[in-house]
């Protein structure tokens, strides 16, 4: 069972980083940002592939809210207003086999896609396109005894399908720097592990309507036990999400009303969420993770709840059925 556990630690882990885009789940222009927090939730240090191994994802997300909140925390006068998506995305993830600062060096891309649909005052949009592409040259992990650390740097792509002045646009107009590093701990022989992972998004502007989203800082954790005799584990996870430096438009601070009138200045992001989690693995070297995640202590975005389903195997298996079992 132990080894079952800590099969599910390689694959379940990586999973989303930065893959899907629950767009609604962050602040910055538009509500939106490039970095999907939230999806990371098991062993975020200790799963990565094995020694020259390509591991495939499957993320998929749903996320509902039905009011967007102020710098105040106070829900705004917006009749009607509705937020539904639907987000899926595929990653490969390859260890390249090769010591690399003394750690292991892995890379990965991951390309989402979201449907989006938003109710306004003024009216109904949908739209489906590809949204922020994350690509990741480097991520060094290392590993002693049940502890388990990495850093990684990340890059994000501009949106796709992006319409100057619509009401609803999928991703970022924009490209970001995403340093990042973590720790997972996995005592009593991987039964247990806690998790935390830190990322730090540094946005460019968006040159099309020269609005500079602030940088964003995101912790991550997670905590899981293993159910003695069954092939599964249950934990909590969550995140911590703050907005560090003001928006910008046309080189000024960007600013807004809030519920009560006053003035919003920086429409600066805020956020905390917390759910269960349960994973059960597949086959020797794959992994599902199912979780929920509700909203709390908002400033500046939607209020709501994401809903995940998440999967990972050996890219072996894709076309030797039997290879990982």
């Amino acid at each position: 069972m132990r080894t079952e556990t800590q099969l599910v630690h390689r694959l379940v882990s990586i999973f989303g980083g930065v893959l899907l885009l629950c767009v609604a789940a962050a602040a910055t222009e538009k509500g939106g940002s490039v970095w999907p927090v939230g999806a990371e939730s098991v062993a975020m240090a200790s799963a990565v592939p094995r020694s020259g191994q390509t591991m495939v994802y499957e993320y998929t997300c749903f996320y509902v809210a039905n009011e967007l909140d102020d710098a105040h925390g106070k829900k705004l006068p917006l009749p009607d207003f509705k937020l539904r998506v639907f987000a899926q995305a595929v990653k490969l993830s390859h260890n390249w086999g090769t010591q690399f600062l003394g750690g292991e060096m892995v890379s990965y891309v991951a390309v989402p896609n979201v449907y989006q649909q938003l109710h306004l005052p003024n009216g109904k949009f949908t739209k489906d396109a590809l949204t922020n592409i994350n690509l990741v040259p480097i991520e060094v992990y290392y590993h002693r005894k049940s502890a388990h650390w990495f850093y990684a740097l990340q890059f994000e792509t501009e949106g796709s399908g992006y319409e100057p002045g619509s009401s609803l646009n999928i991703g970022q107009h924009n490209v970001a720097l995403t340093p990042a590093a973590g720790f997972t701990l996995t005592p009593h022989h991987g039964e247990q592990e806690i998790s935390s992972r830190f990322d730090y998004v540094i946005n460019n502007a968006d040159h099309d309507t020269h609005y500079h989203s602030g940088n964003e800082f995101f912790w991550q954790f997670d905590a899981r036990q293993e159910i003695p005799h069954h092939r599964m584990t249950v934990g909590l996870v969550g995140y911590y999400y703050q907005q560090i430096t003001d928006d910008h438009q046309n080189g000024k601070v960007f600013t807004s009303l809030n519920a009560d009138g006053t003035i919003n200045s920086g429409n600066r992001g805020r956020q905390l969420d917390f759910g269960p989690q349960v994973t059960f693995p597949f086959g020797k070297h794959g992994g599902l993770a199912i979780k929920w995640e509700h909203d709390m202590l908002v400033q500046n975005k939607p209020r709501g709840n994401g809903f995940w389903f998440q999967f990972g195997i050996p890219f072996s298996m894709l076309h030797h059925p039997n290879a990982g079992r």
